[in-house]
C-alpha cells in the first residue's frame, strides 16, 4: 500500500505542477482541469477505500500547499472523493473512455458539493462552485474529457498503483 500511496502522491506533484505551469498558461484554456483529482480517482477505483481515501488527503494536502487554497480544503474534498470511489472498487468494469469520463463528472460535482458544504461552516474563506456558472461546467467537460487520458497514462504503470493481487 505504501508504494501505490507515495506513486500517486508524486504523481499529484507533478500533475499539479504541470497544471499550474502549462496548463494555467494556455490562452486557449478558460478553465485548468483537476488533474489531481483524476490520480486520486483512478487510484481510489483500481484499489479500495482505504488507499483511495490516504491518497486522497495526502495528495491533497501538498495541493494545499502548492495552491492559494485554505490549507485542508482539497486535503477534506480529495479524501472524500477517494474514500467514496473506493467502496466503489470493483463494481464496474473499467472500459476505456466511458466510465472514466463519467466517474470524472460524478467526482467534480462531488467537490462541488463537498466545497459547497465547508463554504456553509467557513463562511468566506471557502470560494464555492456555483452550479449555475459556465466555469463549473467547463470544470467538469474538461475532467471527463482528461480523465480518459489520466487513466490510460496511469494504466501504463500498474506496478505503481496497483496493490499486488488487484486486477
Amino acid at each position: 500500500m505504501g508504494r501505490v500511496v507515495f506513486w500517486s502522491c508524486f504523481a499529484s506533484v507533478f500533475l499539479s505542477m504541470f497544471s499550474a505551469t502549462i496548463l494555467a498558461n494556455i490562452t486557449l484554456l478558460p478553465v485548468v482541469p483537476d488533474l489531481v483529482l483524476l490520480v486520486v480517482l483512478y487510484v481510489s477505483f483500481m484499489n479500495n477505500a482505504v488507499v483511495g481515501s490516504t491518497t486522497g488527503f495526502i495528495s491533497g494536502i501538498l495541493f494545499d500547499f502548492l495552491s492559494a487554497a485554505p490549507v485542508g480544503l482539497n486535503a477534506f474534498t480529495k479524501t472524500v472523493v477517494g474514500y467514496i470511489t473506493g467502496k466503489m472498487s470493483g463494481m464496474y468494469n473499467l472500459d476505456r473512455v466511458f466510465i472514466p469520463f463519467i466517474m470524472a463528472v460524478g467526482a467534480t460535482v462531488l467537490k462541488m458539493l463537498t466545497t459547497g458544504f465547508l463554504s456553509f461552516l467557513f463562511d468566506e474563506t471557502v470560494v464555492v462552485f456555483t452550479p449555475a456558472a459556465s466555469v463549473f461546467w467547463l470544470e467538469v467537460v474538461f475532467n471527463g474529457l482528461c480523465a480518459p487520458l489520466v487513466f490510460s497514462l496511469l494504466g501504463l504503470f500498474p506496478s505503481l498503483f496497483l496493490i499486488k493481487g488487484n486486477r
